[in-house]
């Protein structure tokens, strides 16, 4: 197993008291356990827990006029290995699939599967059902829409994405719902801390990662199409339709985001150490005669 330490401080300003939803800690996830957990803050309401319709984990509160602090850090305990891969994994047919799953196979606000049809269609109907599909979407969306910040708009959809081919992590994981969607897998939006762990350093300050998630037999996997291989390390934050379901943060008025820190640090693994052996136990010398007793009883 592996420690990762993760995180985030979000700085706002605003002029008036700013409702606000805040979903950055990850919940109860198989591949993952959380050792340490706080959520702090500085410049607003108390904060109240409560777990939304896609069992995230978010935290309301009211952002106070002038600087607020929005902070959470956590140690959390991952595998060794990397996101699993069930290459062998069948598509459900959508008469099989269960009840709480056919909402993830219908469009959504940023995953307009019914504009992407045709070209779903005419790109992927040749590739295998399962697995060998969607595999082949993420890999589509990895060597056809690049990664560049700063190009995209939070207003973009994944028909916007797959007509301008680039976007970042959010609008290409937009594009891979979207196209799976076109033939009823059903297909979610994930967001998670993600470390460096054995890929190179691209130069950018660290974010929250979104990614893709399709229902196969056997459960949710990864297809991530910011990589070509599984990644190690990930720890799940939130899911849900789209973006719009797992935003870290939902603002009701006019707060201004000023500053953000993400991070997820591996942290070096500590060896146990030898156990020592017990040294003898000698017979106990007598105890010589006290000089004085003194006793304290409570009272």
């Amino acid at each position: 197993m592996r420690r990762i330490r993760i995180g985030c401080e979000l700085r706002y300003g605003t002029m008036t008291a700013t409702p606000a939803v805040f979903v950055v800690q990850p919940p109860a996830h198989p591949r993952h356990l959380i050792e340490r957990d706080a959520f702090t803050v500085l410049g607003t309401s108390p904060p109240v827990e409560f777990i939304d319709g896609h069992g995230n984990r978010a935290q309301r509160l009211t952002l106070q006029p002038g600087s607020s602090i929005v902070r959470y850090e956590g140690t959390a305990v991952v595998p060794l290995d990397g996101d699993p891969v069930r290459a062998d994994a069948r598509q459900i047919p959508a008469e099989e699939l269960p009840n709480h799953l056919l909402r993830f196979t219908l469009p959504s606000r940023y995953a307009e599967t019914d504009k992407l049809l045709g070209f779903a269609w005419e790109t992927f109907s040749h590739v295998p059902r399962g697995w060998p599909r969607a595999r082949a979407i993420c890999e589509w969306v990895h060597d056809n829409v690049e990664y560049r910040r700063g190009v995209s708009s939070v207003q973009w959809s994944a028909a916007d994405t797959i007509a301008r081919r680039k976007g970042v992590c959010r609008d290409r994981a937009h594009a891979v719902i979207a196209l799976a969607r076109a033939f009823n897998m059903p297909a979610r939006y994930a967001v998670c801390y993600l470390p460096d762990i054995d890929v190179p350093d691209d130069g950018n300050p660290m974010d929250f990662h979104a990614y893709a998630e399709i229902w196969l037999e056997g459960g949710w996997q990864v297809f991530d199409p910011h990589d070509r291989g599984p990644r190690r390390g990930r720890v799940f934050i939130a899911s849900g339709l789209d973006a719009a379901d797992a935003a870290f943060a939902t603002l009701y008025g006019g707060a201004s985001l000023t500053e953000l820190e993400v991070w997820a640090d591996p942290i070096a693994a500590v060896a146990e150490p030898a156990p020592v052996p017990a040294p003898a136990v000698a017979a106990p010398a007598p105890l010589p005669e006290p000089i004085f007793a003194a006793s304290t009883v409570a009272s």
